[in-house]
């Protein structure tokens, strides 16, 4: 059980597995869809998705802080280099002024501190695979599931409006 819940710090922890048992309750939240930003000049742009063997080689620029996502391409994307950015400003410039490709996600777009790269010199690119989806579950103390329900179901219906796909073959994150 995550220690956070066990002491209460917190009512509720997102995971990328379902933590249910005898004192936690897991649910489904929705599922994140990885997607990657390339310059629009590499040849793997033309395609309307990507596998994580297209992506073999290349070097990436990536948000150091990306959860289960930094385990799945370092292992899905054979001979690629990372050059992971600590801070979301860095990783802004550093994207806006060179053509590296990068990651994002489904929920990138939920996410205020996010700015795109003009779409000018990007596509945005669907990645194929099972590995390129994580469900996300939110999980709370059984004792408490009512308190927090209400939020849960509130996080649901959020979810449920975020594009699975990318909506053009231009960046809209």
């Amino acid at each position: 059980m995550p220690e956070e819940l066990t002491d209460d710090r917190l009512g509720m922890v997102f995971t990328t597995t379902d933590l249910t048992g005898p004192d936690l309750i897991s649910q489904p939240l929705g599922v994140e869809h990885l997607f990657v930003n390339l310059d629009r000049f590499l040849p793997q742009a033309n395609q309307t998705a990507v596998s994580f063997k297209d992506l073999a080689g290349l070097s990436f620029v990536v948000l150091d802080d990306i959860g289960a996502w930094k385990d799945v391409i370092g292992k899905e994307i054979e001979d690629a280099h990372f050059m992971y950015q600590d801070e979301r400003d860095a990783m802004d410039e550093i994207t806006r002024y060179s053509s590296f490709p990068y990651f994002t996600t489904n929920v990138t777009a939920a996410d205020p501190s996010y700015h795109p790269v003009p779409a000018n010199n990007r596509v945005e690119r669907s990645i194929k695979g099972p590995k390129a989806e994580l469900t996300i579950y939110v999980t709370v103390k059984r004792q408490r599931q009512t308190q927090v329900q209400p939020l849960v179901d509130r996080l649901k219906a959020a979810w449920a409006k975020l594009p699975t796909t990318p909506t053009t073959g231009e960046q809209m994150c």
